[in-house]
């Protein structure tokens, strides 16, 4: 039968919705909660409420996940309540059927127009198993209500088993087909997670609140959370953390690279939908903001015509084509910048069918991009490309706005991004060990006058090699060398890719068989001691022969000419835990530095040992 009758107004649409048969209907008549079932449907009594999912990298609302709540004043108010009736009924398709219409409806007439926005909403795996499932349905809702299912996540909940994965797959590709994103929902908290996870390849896994509740205190949550951030790369899925309600737990997320969050810190679940968030991000501009002598975002910034948010989609398109050589115009309100309007956008827009009449007097603050790329212009080129990698902009757009002090300043591209990135690693390369390929002194005593400056607390690891000497005397400087190249790549293995891309850790060879970390993630500093060390000692073996590694060591000449016996290499690593208040320039550092790797030493190799300079000075 048809979802719709056709005989609604616009104002009309759900009334005439057909998601109950007549035999449903008389059924459900025949019980006090059925009743109200029924009442619902037919006087559109569920409410839709939107809770917003914050970018990030961004600092802003990218989507909003549509919930359903009864009547106020009813037992079924509760959604669980209102699902539970609904089974017990026999109509849980249906009601989640209306849900669904009734979730989209509200979405569309309040932000049919920011396309910038997604729509998550959630689909049982009972309601995608049953035999009565109608694959066209959300579908044929979208078109009704004028909503792309580009536009469109649907959350899988991963609280019910899978009996039947094969047909599980199967409806979750259609969905894909279409259009519709994919997104697991509860991840943890529920049957066959990772199986889900491997079989379905989702967009999107939101991460259950259990194990963002207080991550800042709990290290096997935070090892989670780090173990599925691993994950997720791998598969190329974007994570969302769910339950977030407090700073010190955002701050966590943020380190480990999470990508979406989700949570009260930011606003509860409203009938309106709207972007602005109850959270209010601390000044940052010191993290991106350039070091004398940096390349900063200045320096490829040209002045670019923009047009103003009042003006119509007609005006602005007259202006494209008066100006081929123009692919995109900022809108600016003043000097505010409020969005980029994109030549292909706005022409493909146009082109649409009916596109003319429908949004050439609009406007064009209604279909221009609110989320375009805006920097300061004394942020640093570094930074400003590692947003653009985050944000996977090259290729779809080409050019970025620059503000000064907040207010419009101009525009840059991304070939004179990529061209300068370029020249500064030419220019890196020259001060990098040509051994490890690792940056050398020069940038190490840049790096810690940047932490020292920026009055944050990090920890300094000094890494040496024990029994390196003895080593490359008996056997020979190739083989030396190799120790070293090793000892690179374990560090590259074991930090945080992300990290180090972030620059929030930093890795450095000082020179001959010492090396340094320098990481913002002082938390971290035993476990991945533990990590280097535990790798360390499991690869160096190959370096010996059998009969070498058979007695542990080797026989060699010391200093004086004595023979002597020598274990095989380990490292030590010194760890100094930085409170930028207690050091005045980096030569005290460096000492300190120093003297943790011989606590280290004197600890008999294999060995990490920790100065705490709020402790030592």
């Amino acid at each position: 039968m048809p979802l719709f009758k056709n005989t609604a107004t616009d104002n009309d649409k759900l009334q005439s919705v057909n998601v109950l048969d007549a035999a449903q209907r008389l059924m459900l008549k025949q019980s006090s909660l059925g009743t109200e079932l029924l009442d619902i449907v037919d006087n559109k009594k569920l409410q839709c409420v939107f809770q917003p999912i914050v970018d990030l990298k961004r600092k802003r609302a990218c989507a909003f996940e549509g919930l359903v709540r009864g009547p106020f004043n009813s037992v079924l108010h509760h959604p669980l309540n209102f699902f539970k009736v609904a089974e017990e009924q026999g109509v849980l398709y249906e009601m989640d059927t209306f849900a669904r219409i009734s979730t989209i409806e509200s979405f569309a007439k309040q932000a049919s127009q920011e396309e910038h926005l997604h729509l998550f909403i959630n689909i049982s795996i009972n309601a995608v198993m049953n035999p009565a499932h109608q694959k066209g349905i959300t579908l044929e809702v979208l078109e009704y209500f004028g909503l792309s299912p580009e536009r469109v996540v649907i959350e899988i909940t991963e609280l019910q088993p899978v009996d039947d994965f094969e047909a599980f797959i199967t409806a979750i590709n259609y969905y894909r087909s279409i259009g519709f994103k994919v997104a697991i929902d509860d991840l943890g908290s529920g049957y066959n997670g990772l199986r889900i996870w491997s079989e379905v390849r989702p967009d999107f896994v939101k991460i259950d609140r259990h194990f963002v509740s207080d991550i800042h205190l709990h290290d096997d949550k935070r090892m989670f959370m780090e173990t599925l951030m691993t994950l997720a790369k791998s598969t190329h899925t974007r994570v969302v953390a769910e339950g977030v309600e407090t700073e010190k737990e955002l701050e966590v997320l943020t380190h480990l690279g999470v990508d979406l969050v989700q949570g009260f810190l930011f606003k509860k679940p409203e009938e309106l939908i709207d972007e602005s968030l109850l959270y209010e991000w601390p000044e940052s501009h010191h993290e991106n903001q350039a070091e004398k002598g940096e390349a900063t975002v200045a320096e490829i910034t040209f002045e670019h015509p923009n047009v103003k948010p009042d003006m119509t989609v007609n005006e602005v398109s007259e202006m494209f084509l008066a100006h081929p050589e123009f692919d995109y115009f900022p809108a600016v309100d003043g000097k505010q910048v409020v969005g980029m309007v994109w030549r292909r956008d706005l022409m493909n827009l146009l082109a649409r069918k009916f596109g003319q009449d429908l949004h050439a007097r609009k406007s064009v603050s209604k279909v221009m991009d609110k989320t375009p790329i805006m920097v300061d212009s004394r942020t640093s080129l570094v930074e400003l490309s590692r947003l653009v990698t985050d944000s996977n902009e090259i290729g779809f757009r080409d050019a970025f706005i620059v503000e000064k002090k907040k207010k419009y300043l101009g525009c840059g591209n991304f070939k004179d991004l990529l061209r300068k990135i370029t020249d500064i690693k030419v220019e890196s390369a020259q001060f990098a060990n040509p051994l490890s390929g690792l940056p050398g002194n020069v940038p190490i005593q840049k790096k810690l006058n940047k932490l020292l400056k920026h009055k944050q607390d990090f920890m300094v690891m000094y890494i040496d090699v024990d029994n390196f000497k003895p080593f490359n005397d008996n056997y020979s400087f190739e083989e030396g060398d190799g120790i070293i190249r090793l000892i690179a790549e374990i560090l590259i293995e074991v930090l945080p890719e992300e990290q180090i891309m972030h620059g929030e850790t930093f890795i450095g060879h000082i020179g001959g068989d010492d090396f340094v970390v320098l990481s913002k993630f002082v938390d971290d500093h035993a476990a991945l001691a533990e990590k280097i060390l535990q790798k360390f000692k499991l690869e160096v073996q190959r370096f010996y022969t059998q009969q070498d590694q058979q007695n542990g060591g080797i026989d060699s000449v010391d200093r004086d000419g004595n023979r002597k016996f020598y274990p095989l290499m380990s490292l030590s690593i010194g760890i100094l835990l930085v409170h930028p208040q207690y050091f005045e320039h980096t030569q005290k550092l460096s000492s300190y530095a120093t003297k943790a790797k011989k606590g280290a030493k004197a600890a008999g190799g294999n060995q990490y040992f920790i100065v705490d300079s709020k402790n030592a000075l």
